[in-house]
């Protein structure tokens, strides 16, 4: 009896023991990050059977078991992840909305002060002086929109480097999980590495930072860890490794991959969650869109004027000459088509229409008998080519294939994305500067028709007149007589009378007359004035928007969307304090119920011993008696 007694009063004893231990271990790290409260299990020992009744046997620890609930911990990952979005999202937006509140705020102001320079030309069109300031500020907006497009490409290399850190420190965290699965697996079945499993869930903590992540248990000792809409990054001991890949047919524009064994399988980017997520959406998103309507404000204002200045003479008589580099020059049509590296295709995109012009990349695939074009919305439309070389025109722009694309080949086009990087002043002599209009006050029209001087000759006055029935044209001499017979309009090219050659395009309605005056006139600014309508003029967005309205658009855009994305932070702040609260209710270490249990515990302690010393005098008694 005392033998039992005193075996009890032991296991009672190791038990307390254990369970001070415990409450010491949790008071102790009640301070460290990711660590969740432990707990002495402790159950009774089977009974034994003697004289017909069960008799106990003491007590034992069962096991030593981590506060933790898999729901609260799955809630927590998913907030994690929804405010690290959101975080990083709000910084990137606001970084690009100061940018656009201060360098960028430099493009509508030296577009203006062009503007104001070309008033003060047309109070004295002959003046030197004043043509040379309008030269020097249309330097001014070239320089603005060459700085802004060099500064969205440098935060977009920018941000390629903090994808490229940021997934390396993604593969570490794959590694150590693995560590910690390899260490899991070496602990005795019958037990639990709380500790461990602490360290796990502090990674998946992290990992949840930069993704959406996904933990399921594979066995006892090891779990599959997924992240995005569920490629897997570890699966028990073993790891897949994240890359980024280049991009078809654009290399620069790298696309995340997961290699899993010996295959190599690209995850789209609007499909991973988290910090990543974030910087996939703003490089190609954000960063894109912003270059884009970039480059279509410079196309629109040196196109623009650019136009104007072939309409009118300079101050040796001669038609104007490009005050900006031509949009359309065969380098820069070129530039605006991504093909693959082994493409022997060859195109150009020239900007045909301003109005119409839109931002966004389009998709051009040709599977052997059908082009079919993608647009930015997604939406897609077959096309024919025709003509020689085979072209066509759809939103503002024309697309020629000068050779063609094979089977199966897809090409990526990009009507504005480089012109803010590429607008340069093509004017040096501020003589060439076209201050007279060669249409002169006699001209009445009223459709949306583009006429323009292609080359003067010993023509220099005379009026092109359109029929009623906008059927026909004709060509008089100032007092109505015919020059040229009437001929079906609009032409189809050039049409040259005296050694005078002009275009005229579609868009002219009946009884327009485009009334011509070649004669260089000292003083006339007829054509700055013209200029000087461009300001107000809507010519963008088919008639709704000037050029400056443009930018303004994209300034409150980019606006909204960083105010968006603060309002998203703060939601997902507060349901991540919620989840977190939740976490802690469960794994948190509360100092006062450690205290208190350290008491109970140490009472238990001392009442097994004193159990113990009734067993060991129990015993003292029995063997004195025997005596």
């Amino acid at each position: 009896m005392g033998f039992d007694l005193l075996n009890m009063g032991s296991q009672g004893l190791m038990t307390a023991q254990r369970q001070l231990n415990t409450t010491s271990h949790n008071i102790n790290n009640v301070n460290t990050e990711g660590y969740s409260r432990q707990s002495v299990v402790q159950q009774a020992n089977d009974p034994i059977w003697w004289g017909g009744n069960q008799y106990g046997t003491g007590v034992h620890a069962a096991e030593v078991r981590r506060g933790f609930d898999q729901f609260a911990t799955n809630e927590l990952n998913l907030t994690t992840t929804n405010l690290s979005y959101a975080t990083e999202r709000e910084g990137q937006l606001g970084r690009l909305d100061n940018m656009l509140a201060n360098s960028a705020k430099k493009i509508p102001e030296d577009m203006n002060q062009w503007y104001d320079s070309v008033k003060a030309l047309a109070d004295s069109p002959s003046d030197m002086g004043s043509r040379k300031v309008v030269l020097e500020k249309a330097k001014m907006v070239a320089s603005g929109l060459n700085d802004n497009h060099g500064i969205l490409s440098r935060q977009k290399s920018e941000t390629n480097e903090v994808l490229s850190r940021t997934l390396s420190r993604v593969n570490d965290i794959a590694r150590e999980l693995v560590d910690v699965h390899k260490a899991l697996v070496k602990t005795p079945a019958s037990g639990h590495d709380n500790d461990l499993l602490d360290r796990h869930q502090s990674l998946i903590n992290e990992l949840s930072e930069y993704t959406k992540v996904t933990v399921t248990r594979k066995n006892a000792e090891s779990f599959n860890v997924m992240i995005g809409s569920g490629h897997t990054l570890v699966s028990g001991t073993e790891s897949s490794e994240l890359r980024m890949v280049s991009g078809k047919p654009d290399p620069q524009q790298t696309q995340l991959a997961i290699v899993e064994g010996n295959s190599l399988k690209t995850i789209r980017n609007d499909d991973i969650g988290g910090k990543m997520a974030a910087l996939f959406q703003f490089r190609d998103e954000t960063l894109t869109h912003a270059m884009d309507e970039i480059g279509r404000i410079a196309i629109g204002f040196s196109e623009s004027v650019n136009e104007l200045q072939q309409q009118g003479l300079d101050l040796k008589g001669q038609v104007g000459q490009n005050m900006f580099r031509d949009v359309n020059d065969p380098a820069s049509a070129a530039a605006r088509v991504m093909l693959p590296a082994d493409s022997t295709a060859e195109m150009k995109v020239f900007i045909d229409d301003l109005s119409k012009v839109k931002i966004g990349e389009y998709g051009l695939t040709f599977d052997g008998s059908q082009h079919t074009l993608t647009f930015p919305d997604g939406t897609s439309q077959n096309v024919i080519p025709s003509g020689n070389p085979p072209s066509f025109t759809m939103d503002g722009f024309q697309v020629e294939m000068t050779a063609p694309m094979k089977a199966g080949e897809q090409v990526v086009l990009r009507p504005t994305r480089s012109a803010a990087g590429e607008i340069s002043v093509a004017m040096s002599d501020p003589a060439k500067i076209a201050a007279q209009s060669y249409l002169s006050s006699a001209s009445n029209t009223q459709g949306q028709a583009d006429f323009n001087i292609t080359q003067p000759g010993t023509l220099s006055e005379f009026q092109v007149a359109v029929s009623p029935d906008a059927s026909q044209f004709a060509v008089l001499d100032m007092k109505g007589n015919i020059l040229q017979a009437p001929q079906p309009y609009p032409p189809a090219g050039e049409v040259v009378v005296g050694g005078t050659g002009f275009t005229l395009s579609q868009g002219a309605i009946g009884g327009d007359v485009f009334a011509v005056n070649l004669n260089a006139a000292d003083g006339d600014n007829g054509n700055l004035i013209k200029m000087q309508t461009l300001q107000a003029e809507k010519l963008m967005d088919e008639g709704r928007s000037t050029v400056i309205d443009v930018y303004q658009g994209l300034n409150t855009e980019m606006g909204v969307q960083k105010a968006s994305a603060a309002r998203l932070r703060e939601v997902g702040l507060v349901e991540k304090d919620a989840a977190e609260s939740r976490v802690a209710e469960i794994s948190g270490v509360n100092l006062d119920e450690e205290a208190a249990n350290m008491m109970r515990f140490q009472q238990a302690y001392m009442a097994s011993s004193r159990i113990m010393t009734v067993a060991n005098e129990t015993f003292d008694t029995l063997l004195n008696v025997s005596r």
